[in-house]
């Protein structure tokens, strides 16, 4: 790792916006160490070697490991909700499809075991984990709302978000070589599907 140097990334410091070559430098290096070394054997120090930066500039822009793990295998673009189709069932299946891109993928299934352990253990990266999923769901859950021959008081997507979620983790965790394939996307989809179409029976009978 190389020393500071007067001008490496003093903008965020000074208030002007930051380097965002910086910022993808340390996320792609983070992505890479996390296949060659798991996550336990991840250091910052190493992160910053290999993005050509100092361990300085990541903590200006994350609060450690934890934080910068979860960013870096769980970004934006990966925890975004699709879009509706008009069909509950349909909509179920892209929540399930979602959940598979986001946790199906090399550096995730490595990462996670962990990653999760740190992320309970500190309350600030717990927060900011919660409130990004938070957002995620919040806009899926406006989308099946609004399908017209849905009941009010038909489930609730957190509890269906919990559902599909914490079965693709159990399986990464505890299953550890069981594949989010396709047979799982169709099993979770119909599995849900049935209990909300159970519900909204149950819903229309009353």
């Amino acid at each position: 790792m190389r020393p500071d140097r007067p001008g490496d990334d003093k903008d965020s410091v000074r208030g002007r916006p930051r380097d965002g070559r910086i910022d993808a430098a340390i996320v792609e290096a983070t992505r890479e160490l996390l296949l060659e070394t798991g996550y336990s054997a991840l250091s910052l120090s190493a992160i910053a070697a290999r993005a050509g930066t100092t361990t300085a500039a990541i903590y200006r822009r994350w609060s450690g490991k934890a934080q910068l793990v979860h960013e870096a295998i769980l970004p934006a673009e990966v925890t975004a909700m699709p879009s509706a189709s008009g069909d509950v069932v349909e909509d179920i299946r892209a929540l399930v499809e979602a959940t598979r891109t986001m946790f199906d993928r090399p550096e995730v299934r490595i990462a996670l075991p962990a990653l999760i352990a740190d992320t309970v253990a500190d309350a600030d990266v717990h927060s900011r984990m919660t409130s990004r999923f938070a957002e995620s769901l919040a806009t899926f859950r406006t989308r099946i709302g609004d399908q017209p021959d849905l009941p009010s008081d038909v489930g609730d997507l957190p509890l269906l978000a919990e559902v599909v979620v914490g079965s693709a983790i159990f399986r990464i965790i505890v299953r550890h070589d069981a594949p989010l394939d396709d047979a799982w996307v169709d099993d979770m989809t119909a599995l849900v599907s049935s209990g909300w179409t159970a519900t909204r029976r149950g819903s229309s009978a009353r």
